[in-house]
């Protein structure tokens, strides 16, 4: 099966590119209720895992034995843009943990924040590993490192047991053996798993509604649920659209990015799952096509699309400020 035609980009009302890709929304029990293109390929879900990574900080007790309030919960499942409250975060909870940054296995970064980035080079100062929008990640791994008292020095890789231990929890929603498809290394130095899309489809459905999963594990996904919903701001910052969905939507849509064209979202009062892979790894398409589904699946109310309009139909400025094309939905693939 090829690729759907997803999003177009115009200039002026003529289309200029087009975004083609593939979507699936599963729902808990792992039927296939729409999709969209080529569901069976696989990809890598990069940083839309980061809430299901986050599970071992609850199941271990870590987060419970270090007190984690719902921001720090929050971050753990972020790709935040570096924004001072992500970087003074991350650094007060590395030292309530007695490490330091030099603990974090990603590499040192700029803020993806531009203001953020501007200031700091301004004020003469470097990117460090807290500025890495996977910061957030790393430190709840050695906060579950340091918990189950598992060397911290290598937390990064493969072969350790916490990452074995991750692989198993992913395992576990996507209901199916990840260990057996390829495995890379992830941007920030962490291993990054594949697994086709449905089965990604499908992880999000069970962790919207993982009533089928074990209590432990359960209640662990409902505690994420809580502290994302509560916090939205920390799973990736001002006027970002995961931010701003899980924040308009009160958590009835619980959305999370990944690398290279991927959108992930659950939604939990209906137990069911999306997720979406940009076939060119486009990050201007995936967030208008995750929007347009949300709509189809009649997700969204009239007051929460106004809210949501900016990123439902983004416009192209250029650089004198004039608004000179649009970005939309392509018209045929959700007839």
């Amino acid at each position: 099966m090829s690729d759907e035609l997803l999003v177009e980009v115009l200039r002026d009302d003529t289309v200029e590119s087009r975004h083609f890709g593939a979507a699936v929304v599963c729902d808990y029990k792992g039927n296939v209720i729409k999709s969209w293109g080529n569901i069976e390929r696989l990809i890598f879900p990069r940083s839309a895992l980061k809430p299901m990574l986050a599970i071992h900080l609850i199941e271990s007790g870590a987060s419970e034995h270090y007190s984690l309030s719902d921001e720090e919960l929050s971050l753990a499942c972020s790709s935040h843009q570096g924004e001072l409250i992500h970087q003074n975060l991350v650094e007060s909870w590395l030292s309530r943990l007695g490490l330091t940054e030099e603990h974090l296995a990603c590499g040192p970064v700029l803020p993806e924040d531009t203001e953020s980035a501007h200031e700091l080079l301004a004020s003469g100062q470097q990117g460090c590993r807290i500025h890495h929008n996977c910061s957030g990640k790393h430190t709840g791994f050695l906060t579950t490192a340091l918990h189950l008292n598992l060397s911290l020095d290598d937390y990064h890789l493969l072969t350790h047991p916490l990452q074995q231990l991750s692989l198993d929890i992913l395992s576990d929603l996507a209901d199916v053996d990840l260990k057996q498809y390829p495995i890379g290394i992830d941007g920030c130095g962490l291993p990054a798993p594949t697994m086709p899309l449905i089965q990604l489809g499908r992880a999000m459905a069970r962790f919207a509604k993982p009533v089928d999963l074990s209590v432990t594990r359960q209640q662990a996904i409902y505690r994420l649920h809580e502290a994302i919903t509560n916090e939205p701001l920390y799973i990736a910052g001002h006027g970002m659209v995961v931010t701003e969905l899980n924040d308009v939507t009160k958590g009835a849509v619980l959305a999370k990015t990944g690398a290279e064209g991927i959108v992930t979202a659950a939604l939990p009062g209906r137990g069911l799952g999306i997720a979406l892979k940009i076939a060119d790894g486009s990050t201007r398409a995936r967030s208008v096509a995750l929007l347009a589904i949300l709509d189809h699946l009649g997700i969204l109310s009239d007051e929460e699309k106004q809210k949501l309009a900016s990123h439902i139909a983004p416009t192209i400025v250029n650089s004198r400020g004039l608004t000179v094309g649009k970005i939309r939905p392509a018209t045929s693939w959700l007839s």
